[in-house]
């Protein structure tokens, strides 16, 4: 029996407002505080916007009058000079659509069994993000050797732990050498398993080539391609 492992920027401007009056209407105090800046323009009118246009204070509106060398400015009060008309901005265009959602893990999380083509075992489990294969159990594998004296036949694999990842399309393949023994004698194990998820079923192919020698003859084994069908069972 043969055993291994696979292994807005906001501005504000204030004018200064200067008084002058004739010598001699008033007598100054002692001393003067400084007055408080102003912008000397009149309040604007419900559903207007107070703004400086030009260099000079006005109240914009939706469809006054405009000119389209003042475009920049118009738009910081959020409008838009459109055929001489104020427009209202819509604030820069429609925003960008939502990115579109990640696609779905290319294979469902679960253990999965069925059979080989030699209507023996073949098991393994998808992780829980669904991106890959591990724990890959079968039953035994049949081999026919050269020369062929000899055929072998028992144990199975047992991948362990080791993950194997899930391409986006849904394929997964395993190319593997890796030492055992047949009986007490070291051998070389060549295995190759490919597969492609379908929602809850799987299906590929396997293939496992055994060379060691024996009483000075070498051998080399091989189980033919084999098929595997496993749906999902939990």
């Amino acid at each position: 029996m043969r055993k291994f492992l696979l292994t807005l920027i906001v501005s504000s401007v204030v004018g200064a407002a200067l008084s002058t009056v004739a010598a001699g209407a008033f007598r100054a105090p002692a001393s003067i505080s400084p007055r408080e800046p102003t912008s000397g323009s009149k309040p604007c009118p419900a559903g207007s916007t107070h703004a400086k246009i030009g260099g000079s204070f006005t109240c914009l509106r939706v469809g006054q009058r405009c000119k389209k060398q003042y475009q920049a400015a118009y738009r910081k009060y959020g409008f838009s000079c459109v055929n001489g008309r104020l427009r209202k901005r819509s604030g820069g265009g429609a925003p960008p659509p939502p990115p579109p959602p990640p696609p779905p893990p290319p294979a469902q999380a679960g253990h999965y069994r069925g059979l080989t083509s030699q209507n023996e075992n073949f098991e393994f489990d998808v992780t829980s993000d669904g991106a890959g294969v591990t724990k890959i159990i079968t039953g035994q594998i049949n081999q026919g050797c050269n020369p062929n004296d000899f055929t072998l036949f028992g144990g199975g694999l047992n991948g362990g732990g080791g993950v194997t990842p899930i391409a986006p399309d849904g394929s997964f393949a395993i190319d593997a050498t890796f030492s055992s023994t047949v009986d007490q004698d070291p051998s070389t194990e060549h295995l190759t398993i490919t597969g492609h998820f379908n929602g809850a079923v799987a299906v590929g192919n396997m293939r496992l080539i055994t060379t060691f020698a024996t009483g000075g003859t070498a051998y080399t084994c091989e189980s033919g391609l084999m098929t595997w069908t496993a749906t999902r069972t939990g």
